[in-house]
């Protein structure tokens, strides 16, 4: 049987943003980033939280109508703090919420009877606020693709270049992690193998807490793209950029993949199967890799010229 991907709102860019900062969080929209996360977890003091939770609500209702994404990244279960967080935010103009140190599935399970019972009974679209689990501990990597088969909320996940050096995740692992080293490739690649498994394609990259290294913001988004990442976040606005660049398809690679669709184009109506271009033996699978490149590119407004239509066998 065809393994069936969850389709969502394809981001390149996630910035956070202190839920604490109602003037932080309106004007962050002006940074370029496809997606803001208010954040209630660790950049919001514990006596602050109550009101957080009531500038986020806020803030979400201001700019519900803004072009991008609007996702909360709540406390987590256990703290006396999240059904607190569920009930100020879930409000019209959210977009989902990122449950911080998801432990199993259990957690997943829980929050989606949640979310469903608030939007429910707010008159809300039941089952479209997004869940995005953050696996920060050993015990939630290991288990990320049984989380991800929690709840059909879940749209996206990471991350893809391994734990964040110095991050909860690379504290649980016991990695002594300074820069983007070899150590941590091995369990972002890990977490990509689960979340693909569970048809989850919307796979957060690595990020950095380094604010004015731009350099390794670059090495860290482009080892985070090849490993299988497709979104990026950050946590200063100047990173947004750059990061957008990263996750876009370049003009290269949409003319290379416009021409293998055209190739293979020319050579079906012909009533070939497969054609050998620039070296390259080219066949169904290569269109389909070319095709979702392009599909990106349009997704977010670049043109791709005429592209011919292939008609392809089913999977």
């Amino acid at each position: 049987m065809p393994q069936t991907f969850r389709e969502a709102r394809w981001y390149r860019s996630m910035l956070y943003v202190p839920g604490n900062k109602l003037e932080w969080m309106l004007k962050a929209p002006k940074f370029g980033a496809d997606a803001l996360m208010f954040d209630l977890e660790d950049s919001v003091e514990v006596t602050q939280k109550a009101g957080a939770r009531k500038s986020v609500a806020a803030a979400i209702k201001e700019l519900c109508t803004g072009p991008f994404g609007r996702f909360v990244r709540v406390n987590r279960w256990r703290t006396g703090c999240l059904l607190d967080d569920l009930n100020e935010v879930v409000v019209d103009g959210l977009d989902g919420v990122a449950l911080a140190k998801t432990e199993d599935p259990e957690d997943i399970v829980a929050l989606d009877l949640v979310l469903g019972e608030l939007e429910r009974s707010r008159g809300l679209p039941v089952g479209r606020i997004e869940i995005c689990p953050h696996a920060e501990t050993a015990q939630a990597m290991y288990r990320l693709y049984e989380i991800c088969m929690a709840s059909q909320r879940i749209k996206r996940t990471g991350a893809a270049g391994g734990p964040t050096p110095g991050g909860d995740g690379a504290r649980s692992l016991g990695l002594q992690l300074k820069d983007v080293t070899d150590e941590g490739v091995y369990f972002g690649a890990y977490s990509v193998l689960q979340a693909r498994a569970a048809g989850i394609i919307h796979v957060e990259g690595a990020m950095t807490a380094k604010l004015d290294d731009l350099e390794l913001v670059r090495r860290i988004g482009e080892r985070s793209k090849r490993m299988g990442a497709s979104f990026g976040s950050a946590i200063h606005p100047s990173h947004i950029p750059l990061i957008n660049e990263i996750y876009s398809p370049s003009q290269d690679e949409i003319n290379e993949a416009r021409e293998i669709v055209t190739v293979v184009a020319d050579a079906t109506a012909r009533g070939e199967g497969a054609v050998r271009h620039k070296s390259t033996m080219l066949d169904y699978a290569l269109v389909r890799t070319a095709m979702d490149v392009l599909n990106r590119a349009h997704t977010i407004g670049i043109d791709v010229g005429k592209v011919p239509k292939v008609e392809l066998p089913p999977l």
